[in-house]
């Protein structure tokens, strides 16, 4: 094998792993419950939590809070919506404004019924 045949292969592994990670980082939110979320209050609605745990309809998850992918767009933030497969808009007030423990995602607590409830977003170092 040449080594630029062995360097495409290793970038196509990265490449995979990074896809397969970021799945894994937005399925697997379950420890965060106990330790993260569970402790926000929705910033329009301090008597109000964010979250408690995963809401199912029917057997299928339709909502909670869990990690996100974030951007900012025209000066406002955005959160992808997996249960959409959808970029929403995120209201101003429903951004929580502390530092995110978690430096590469963003988190968003939202239902059907409620829309975005809260929204944490990545820390960009600023």
């Amino acid at each position: 094998m040449t080594t630029p045949q062995i360097a495409a292969l290793f970038l196509l592994a990265v490449l995979l792993g990074g896809i397969g990670s970021q799945c894994a980082r937005a399925q697997d939110h379950h420890p965060l419950h106990r330790d993260f979320y569970r402790h926000w209050r929705a910033p329009d609605n301090p008597a109000t939590s964010c979250c408690d745990a995963r809401i199912e309809a029917g057997g299928v998850e339709v909502g909670d809070c869990e990690p996100t992918e974030a951007r900012v767009r025209a000066g406002q933030w955005q959160a992808w919506i997996r249960q959409l497969g959808l970029w929403q808009p995120v209201p101003d007030a429903k951004i929580i404004r502390e530092r995110n423990p978690n430096l590469v995602d963003g988190h968003v607590c939202w239902t059907p019924d409620r829309g975005i409830i809260c929204f944490k977003p990545p820390d960009t170092g600023g």
